[in-house]
């Protein structure tokens, strides 16, 4: 594995695209895994060599020495504690799973379960917090956690365990709750009049622009320019997520649109009248962004995302009935 060394010391080949990280934040290093490359050694960014020497060894054996000292190239061929190593995976596949599970009805990725999703994750991080860089982590894990479910007979150890990790750190697990509709229901859209589609098209939505949940992970956004009663108009759709809480908007070349409502087939819509200059554009600058103001704003395309996106997604199809799963990943439903 190749050490560079700048302003901190990386091991390894540091993943490039947020999407594909799962990343654990350690005491004076974080660990990084990238979930294409299955790869069981993770990379690591030692940005404090004096807090991290007391556990770095644990994951790389014998080759922390050389990763502290002044090697350009070290081999792990003493892979540490195999359970340690595996236990921090385990809690970054979790915390990437929480951040880019890409849920979509369209390309049949199930919605993770937020309330296993939270319990596990608490378990994970208990096993490893020893090497954690927040010494509360765990008891902030249990903080999110409500009480499992444990009828389901898949779910019953889990349910054990954080019931017991909850008693031991002294935090008091929150009741479950009923979703209730009206706490997240859109302002419904009325019925479009008719009118004549002059351009229409589709773009998909950059992961990175939206908060995870809040759209359909591999549904595209569409737009279409209306000419109806006089008038030119911008409308816009995409397919909400399994948490379609935020507030959406989208641009098309210079114009902006809320989208504040939804359709009679659920999906989440916006207009707005627009000159008729519209129809002029170039096809380069036909491209629709969705974004959530406040959380990001528009950027340019990258052009490998795409594909980015649809090898995240075939992976985490995948993930639903891989032996090496998450047990959140496996009950996604």
């Amino acid at each position: 594995m190749r050490v560079t060394r700048a302003a901190d010391v990386v091991v390894g080949d540091w993943p490039t695209s947020p999407e594909v990280v799962a990343l654990l934040e350690c005491s004076g290093a974080l660990l990084a895994w990238d979930v294409l490359a299955d790869d069981p050694v993770p990379a690591a960014r030692v940005h404090d060599p004096g807090r991290a020497a007391e556990w770095l060894w644990e994951i790389y054996g014998d080759a922390a020495d050389a990763i502290l000292g002044d090697a350009e190239e070290v081999a792990a061929t003493d892979p540490g504690d195999r359970h340690v190593r595996d236990a921090c995976r385990r809690a970054a596949q979790l915390n990437w799973a929480g951040a880019w599970w890409p849920a979509s009805v369209t390309a049949g990725v199930p919605a993770l379960d937020p309330a296993v999703l939270h319990a596990e994750l608490a378990v994970a991080l208990s096993t490893v917090e020893h090497l954690l860089d927040d010494p509360d982590a765990v008891e902030r894990a249990l903080a999110s956690v409500v009480e499992p479910d444990a009828s389901e007979p898949a779910l019953t150890a889990l349910a054990e365990r954080v019931v017991a990790l909850a008693e031991d750190y002294g935090v008091v697990l929150r009741p479950a709750e009923v979703p209730v509709r009206s706490g997240y229901a859109l302002a419904a859209g009325g019925s479009a009049l008719a009118g004549t589609t002059a351009l229409s098209g589709s773009s998909t939505v950059d992961w990175a622009l939206v908060p995870h949940g809040a759209v359909d992970a591999a549904a595209p956004a569409t737009w279409a320019v209306v000419r109806r009663q006089g008038r030119t108009v911008l409308e816009v759709s995409v397919v909400p997520g399994p948490t379609p809480t935020a507030r959406l908007a989208a641009r098309f070349g210079e114009v902006d649109v809320t989208l504040d409502g939804v359709d009679e087939a659920g999906r989440i819509t916006g207009s707005t009248p627009v000159s008729a200059a519209v129809l002029l554009l170039p096809p380069d600058r036909r491209v629709l962004t969705v974004h959530a103001p406040g959380f990001a704003e528009p950027a340019a395309p990258d052009p490998d995302a795409a594909a980015r996106r649809d090898a995240i997604i075939a992976y985490a199809r995948a993930r639903t009935s891989s032996p090496t799963a998450t047990l959140t990943e496996r009950t996604a439903r």
